[in-house]
């Protein structure tokens, strides 16, 4: 009995550290702090990026935006940087061998321009909007008549296509209808102060009588969309769009077209 007592509280003592470690937001989050990498750009975001030069010893790269994230690089002095991106105080710099790493406001403070100045620090800016990944976003607008809103969710495949997801209502006079579709995206160029983008995609409506008369049911629909519209950034993370689509819904083996004009806010991460 002694034996079995002494082997229980054994398997207890080993087993609960492992049990607290795996309980513990912060150890928790400090793994998954280490196993981030930081992302990759390419040779054209460097190109256009701001150079600076770096004028202390050295400069530390971190995996993440945070001070929770390990080093991985430094960058030593006499050496230029090109400053991709920013997440609120942390900056995505990459060197001339294409090592990336985030730094500090600080650090990059403590650099200079190929002119010998001081560097000023470049804020969220619209080539930023073409460089996060997920975007989310309303719109309201018209489509023949009925009034329209929209919620949105996207994420980028890669710098000049995403897909979006959006849930949307109707309101007119006489019908109440939802909308759910989900499109491909297409933005070709951030070199402008606005991103003009095509869209493409397929969905499925339903629509519903205000009237309760016996034998109403709701009339479901699928249809497919393209569209074209522009965004613009206007501060901050936040974007300004508007579009206008054209709808071909299938409805008993018919067709009817429908345009919907529609203007909405987008904020990206």
């Amino acid at each position: 009995m002694q034996r079995h007592l002494i082997l229980v509280l054994s398997l207890c003592l080993w087993a609960f550290p492992s049990l607290a470690q795996q309980n513990n937001p912060a150890q928790q989050e400090n793994h998954k702090a280490q196993e981030k990498q930081p992302p990759q750009v390419s040779s054209d975001d460097i190109n256009q990026a701001l150079k600076v030069e770096v004028i202390d010893p050295y400069l530390e790269l971190h995996t993440g935006p945070g001070r929770g994230y390990p080093v991985i690089y430094v960058v030593e002095k006499g050496e230029e940087i090109a400053v991709i991106s920013r997440r609120t105080t942390w900056y995505l710099i990459a060197d001339r061998r294409g090592k990336t790493g985030w730094v500090t406001r600080e650090s990059l403070a403590r650099t200079l321009l190929d002119t010998g100045t001081p560097v000023a620090l470049p804020e969220t800016r619209h080539g930023d909007f073409l460089r996060h990944k997920i975007r989310l976003g309303f719109t309201v607008g018209k489509q023949e008549g009925s009034d329209q809103i929209g919620l949105l969710a996207g994420y980028r495949l890669s710098r000049n296509f995403g897909v979006e997801a959006e849930y949307g209502q109707l309101f007119a006079e006489t019908v109440d209808g939802y909308q759910q579709s989900i499109s491909l995206i297409v933005e070709p160029t951030d070199r402008w102060s606005f991103t003009p983008f095509l869209a493409a995609g397929f969905g499925r409506q339903e629509l519903q009588l205000k009237e309760k008369l016996p034998g109403n049911k709701p009339v479901n629909d699928d249809f497919r969309s393209l569209g074209i519209g522009v965004n613009a950034y206007i501060g901050f993370n936040f974007v300004l769009r508007g579009e206008y689509r054209h709808l071909t819904i299938f409805s008993d083996n018919d067709t009817v077209s429908n345009a919907i004009w529609r203007i909405g806010f987008s904020s990206f991460f």
